[in-house]
């Protein structure tokens, strides 16, 4: 019995060792907390709902393990559009939840968000476009330096329907 009660001991021991976390400030870093980057994207022509944008983003990071992150992308873009609504400029604002998969800097994302996009023709005014934005890419990245993404989406409005994106960005982690 005594055996039996030594083992447990030890198991339990060893399981919470393996249970520990390492706190906030001593965790390690596999990627980067945060990533600024210069975004071109455009729906190449294609669709009812045509765009040509240009985004300054920054990603946050949410969680990191050494294959996997998960980030949160934000910013602003300034760009062109063309849809029922007519020709206009806009401003948009993006918010995505980013999910990566890889090692060694290589990494298979998938994205899923919308952009809120405000703009302005002169036919009609004002008009407020929600976007939503799933979309499959590939990122490079180098710790401490910079990134390049490319990917592929699918631009859909309520009203308007899909339209297939293209996306590059290049940038750096601050």
């Amino acid at each position: 019995m005594r055996i039996l009660y030594s083992l447990i001991l030890i198991f339990w021991v060893f399981s919470l060792k393996a249970q520990y976390e390492v706190p906030e400030r001593k965790r390690p870093q596999y990627h980067p907390q945060r990533l600024f980057s210069v975004e071109l994207v455009s729906t190449v022509g294609l669709g009812p709902s045509q765009s040509s944008f240009m985004y300054f983003n920054t990603q946050y990071s949410l969680w990191q393990r050494p294959l996997q992150q998960l980030n949160l992308q934000t910013g602003v873009g300034l760009g062109f559009m063309r849809n029922n609504y007519g020709k206009m400029v806009a401003m948009s604002v993006p918010l995505r939840l980013l999910y990566a998969y890889g090692s060694r800097g290589h990494f298979i994302e998938a994205g899923f968000g919308a952009n809120v996009n405000l703009g302005y023709s002169l036919a009609d005014g004002g008009n407020f476009v929600p976007v939503a934005l799933p979309s499959l890419g590939y990122r490079y990245q180098i710790p401490g330096k910079v990134f390049f993404h490319a990917y592929l989406g699918l631009q859909y409005h309520p009203k308007l329907g899909a339209s297939p994106l293209i996306g590059i960005a290049v940038g750096y982690d601050y």
